[in-house]
């Protein structure tokens, strides 16, 4: 079927998202999912002094996010032999970093939520990305019907298997393919460039 949005629309929960992958590891990764910060967390997207860049001389900062450590544990903690870097955040840091657009807010809204209610987290290997979205209280084909209901005309949604499990492939213009699989009130998003087949049936087969 024809998803009723464009590449500003879903694509934005997921592109959006592999920003968030690329700087995640070094910004509040962890190694596992089970694994809690140490340090108090840090709202509103501030900044702190990140890594060395590996240029003498010059470093950068990364942002610091209230983390969901409950959305993080649903995460496998390996894919392909490669650990998994997971990142996460409240719906406040990932709409007040201006990476949502702005489409999430009156969306939130008609659901009869907050940005604090939904969650973001991303896990990453060299390979393959998983991106999981969580309003709580909000089954995730709700959240996903009312999202594109919202949004313009753009993509085709097609349904497909992995894993072992129901998933829905999203095809847009000029971007490869983003594969769903809704659970719960969860919306999980994999994706990457071009992983197989072999890799996305592990994947898939490791979420809840």
């Amino acid at each position: 079927m024809t998803a009723r949005r464009n590449a500003t629309g879903l694509g934005v929960l997921l592109g959006a998202s592999l920003i968030i992958a690329a700087c995640g590891p070094a910004a509040n990764a962890t190694t596992a999912p089970t694994t809690t910060p140490t340090s108090p967390p840090v709202t509103g997207g501030t900044a702190t002094e990140g890594p060395s860049s590996g240029l003498p001389g010059f470093s950068f900062a990364l942002p610091s996010f209230t983390s969901d450590a409950e959305l993080e544990a649903m995460f496998p903690t390996q894919i392909g032999g490669e650990t998994l870097q997971i990142l996460s955040m409240s719906g406040s840091d990932f709409m007040g970093s201006g990476m949502s657009g702005t489409e999430l807010g009156p969306i939130l809204q008609q659901l009869g939520k907050s940005p604090a209610d939904l969650s973001v987290a991303v896990g990453s290997t060299s390979s393959i990305s998983i991106i999981a979205f969580r309003i709580k209280g909000v089954p995730a084909d709700q959240f996903l019907n009312a999202y594109m209901s919202a949004a313009p005309q753009g993509a085709t949604i097609t349904d497909t298997s992995f894993g072992g499990k129901s998933v829905k492939k999203v095809v847009a213009a000029d971007q490869d393919p983003t594969y769903l699989y809704l659970h719960n009130d969860v919306i999980w998003t994999v994706g990457g460039s071009a992983p197989s087949d072999a890799l996305m049936n592990e994947a898939f087969s490791k979420l809840p």
